[in-house]
């Protein structure tokens, strides 16, 4: 049975009660499933060391169990929300283990320790920013390398032979001398653990050259129960007796509610009205009958918060006169050589100005967590399609006002998250619902809600400014980004320590991958208008798109080929000059093309090295810009697994795509304009490029894939247009509006 369906017999969903479910929650911070349900009871305690291992596993260390059987079971602490990391991270377990990959069965952390968390999270278990692979995988290596070793060393005390004699090959221990040997489920028998552990050096770990599994397509172990229907979403979990509820919410954000008119006491189906600070909650035994209900609440709501009531297009005025301000100084995220002396002896000035809007998640599956409170409101459990099973913990604490150890969470599989799961409100609804109510209450948003109080990628607008020698080469490149401190909104007490400096919101920025003497990346940290969380790709989606048009507007200066100016840029850079070399011919850079065009971007995702090329057409009667194709080559260090690097890249250029040429939410009077996908569209599958994916193994460490995708995409296709029609779009997205705007603007230069 997968871990996707096991329900202890000891708290199964039939005999959850308000009385009863917390009995078996005393010390327990959380439980957490990759993909379905576990028990909330307590772990055995393991076997003391050097002992034999009690009954029938081996619990070789926190991370591997080995059964008399012959089944492995593997612990992965990452959500599984589509990026394969439920496959990928047991794969690197797996093959410095030696073990016998269908015998693999996976298992989820059942406590909040940091020895589980990701140290790039602080020892949170957080899944984001494309992390898992490059922060767990010498974890995992080490913790394969160790219980082989245990293995072995058993073998070696049952045999009476030195440990030089053995070799491992999955999951069995050989003696070729004597031609013995013996499955890892019988050594788990007389296997005895250690104490210390044993401390693992490079010797012990396989060189890249002996792997077996790592570097091979693995089927991925979500991926059977998401065909066959019987994967268990967050919308999807029921319990006995269980209710819905909604939350009428405030227009402009931080109003409250003054009054409430409803006449909903006697609609059939409702049980309560719940004020909260935020807004109204609605519980009843169906859907419909919340949806009915919502309908005829009245609410008077207090002034909002001012700065919210702005309007966008104010709002995205305000940023730009903010980053052309050269009196102004912000915080700098990089910075090298002297770029202002450099501009002042610069031969030639170049500047141009980039905007990006805000856009929405628009994840498939809607917001939503189950929750079940106690009688005494004090400790609860909840089921949730969560990015962050700790951030989940932390949130229904506070809503509760009790301690984390008396939250129980089981995360269930993701419908999309996109940065979008990892803001708690609507765990604090289910929380907040089911204490009023004394019920289990699934609390839901509908698509309305969630993009109307959604929480967006913020505005930005970006002044650059490069200075250019007497041989046209780049000598200074000055970089000034206004945009709001997602982390100050998002995550107040990580802004408190990161001095000024926000990775969310200036990812990429750095422009790392170009070899200019003197450079600068400024933020200029703007009021926040809005509600802002990460977003796919974070910063790197629109300071790419800046960076990348703006190369291409300096070759165009240069009368110089872009991909040659790349080459140029990035001579110190051997990744970069190979995945731009690869890209050339993979996409038939000097091919002519018929009443299409060819635009380049390169990216670099933290340690991530990536180019892309989009083909595009263009309908100057309608401004609409067409995708044909889409090429990506893509060095992420050592690749775990091809097949899923590929399905990784194809789906970042799609919402990469989407969001280029469609996705954009604007606000009037702190109300957002947009309300589902008639008025916010996205990219539709018969609008889906052909999308061509070479992927490079190389033997820097595996660093990550799940973002890389989406910031290779908008300069990529604003340059293809610029190539095609000598019309640079410097605003995103790229909207048909915006495009017949630039093309009147050629048509009529005096305009």
């Amino acid at each position: 049975m997968s871990a996707q369906k096991k329900i202890d017999s000891r708290l199964s969903v039939d005999s959850l009660n308000r009385r009863g479910f917390i009995k078996t929650a005393a010390g327990l911070s959380f439980v957490v499933s990759i993909g379905g349900l576990l028990s909330a009871c307590g772990e055995a305690a393991p076997p003391a060391p050097g002992q034999p291992s009690p009954g029938k596993n081996l619990d070789a260390n926190i991370w591997v169990t080995i059964g008399t059987d012959d089944s492995i079971e593997i612990v992965c602490p990452a959500t599984e929300m589509g990026q394969g990391s439920m496959t990928s991270l047991p794969v690197i377990v797996c093959e410095e283990l030696d073990a016998d990959w269908s015998k693999v069965k996976v298992i989820p952390v059942t406590r909040h320790d940091p020895a589980y968390g990701n140290p790039d999270f602080g020892g949170q278990l957080y899944t984001a920013g494309q992390a898992s692979i490059e922060s767990y995988f010498n974890i995992m290596r080490h913790a394969g390398a160790q219980a082989r070793l245990i293995l072995v060393d058993a073998a070696s005390r049952h045999w009476g032979v030195p440990h030089s004699e053995l070799v491992t090959e999955t999951s069995q221990v050989h003696h070729k001398p004597s031609a013995r040997s013996l499955s890892y489920g019988e050594l788990a028998v007389v296997a005895r653990i250690p104490d210390p552990l044993p401390a693992i050096t490079d010797a012990d770990l396989k060189p890249r050259s002996a792997y077996r599994i790592i570097g091979k397509t693995t089927e991925r172990l979500d991926i059977p129960e998401k065909v066959d229907g019987s994967a268990i979403f967050g919308i999807d979990m029921q319990l006995p007796d269980l209710h819905y509820g909604m939350v009428v919410r405030a227009p402009v954000e931080g109003s409250k509610p003054e009054e409430i008119n409803h006449s909903v006491d006697d609609e059939e189906g409702i049980i309560a009205v719940v004020p909260l600070d935020y807004g109204v909650g609605i519980v009843g035994t169906t859907i419909e009958s919340v949806l009915n209900a919502r309908e005829k609440i009245k609410v008077s709501w207090s002034k909002g918060r001012v700065a919210s009531t702005q309007s966008s297009a104010a709002t995205l005025d305000e940023y730009e006169q903010i980053a052309r301000d050269y009196s102004t100084r912000g915080s700098i995220w990089h910075e090298r050589g002297g770029v202002e002396e450099a501009l002042g002896n610069a031969v030639q000035l170049i500047e141009a100005e980039y905007q990006t809007d805000y856009a929405y998640h628009a994840q498939m599956e809607p917001i939503n967590a189950t929750a079940l409170v106690n009688d005494t409101g004090d400790a609860a459990e909840i089921w949730v399609s969560t990015q962050t099973q700790t951030l989940t913990v932390y949130a229904a604490a506070r809503a509760l006002g009790t301690s984390n150890d008396k939250i129980i969470v089981h995360p269930l599989y993701i419908g999309g998250g996109f940065g979008r799961r990892t803001h708690m409100q609507y765990v604090e609804d289910a929380v907040l619902l089911s204490k009023a109510t004394g019920k289990p209450v699934k609390a839901i948003w509908t698509r309305e809600d969630d993009v109307k109080n959604g929480l967006f990628r913020p505005l930005s607008a970006h002044n650059i400014r490069a200075g250019l020698d007497e041989n046209g080469r780049i000598t200074a490149w000055y970089h000034r980004i206004a945009t709001p401190s997602v982390l100050a909104y998002f995550k107040p007490g990580r802004w408190e320590n990161a001095e000024g400096l926000d990775v969310i919101s200036m990812k990429s920025s750095d422009n790392s991958n170009y070899d200019i003497p003197n450079m600068r990346a400024e933020h200029l940290i703007t009021e926040r208008r809005a509600r802002i969380v990460p977003y796919r790709g974070i910063g790197a989606g629109y300071t790419k798109f800046a960076i990348e048009s703006f190369v291409d507007e300096i070759a165009a200066a240069r009368h110089m080929d872009p991909l040659a100016l790349r080459l140029e840029l990035s001579h110190e850079s051997s990744r970069m000059q190979t995945v731009l070399k690869d890209l050339a011919q993979f996409c038939e850079w000097d091919r002519p093309r018929q009443g299409k065009a060819l635009g380049l971007c390169v990216t670099g995702y933290g340690e991530t090295v990536a180019a892309g090329a989009a083909e595009v057409s263009l309908d100057n009667a309608s401004g609409l810009i067409t995708v044909h194709s889409f090429w990506v080559v893509v060095d992420p260090g050592l690749v775990i697994d091809p097949g899923n690097t590929v399905a990784q890249m194809e789906g970042a250029v799609v919402f990469g795509v989407s969001h280029t040429l469609k996705e954009r939410i604007t606000i009037k009077d702190g109300v957002v304009d947009q309300s589902n996908f008639h008025d916010y569209p996205i990219l539709r599958m018969a609008e889906t490029p052909e999308i061509h994916v070479k992927v490079l193994s190389t033997d820097n460490p595996p660093t990550g894939i799940g973002e890389t995708g989406v910031p290779l995409t908008a300069a990529a296709v604003a340059n293809a247009v610029a190539s095609l029609e000598g019309i640079r779009l410097r605003h995103l997205p790229l909207t048909p509006e915006r495009v017949l705007a630039a093309l009147r603007s050629k048509a009529s230069p005096s305009v």
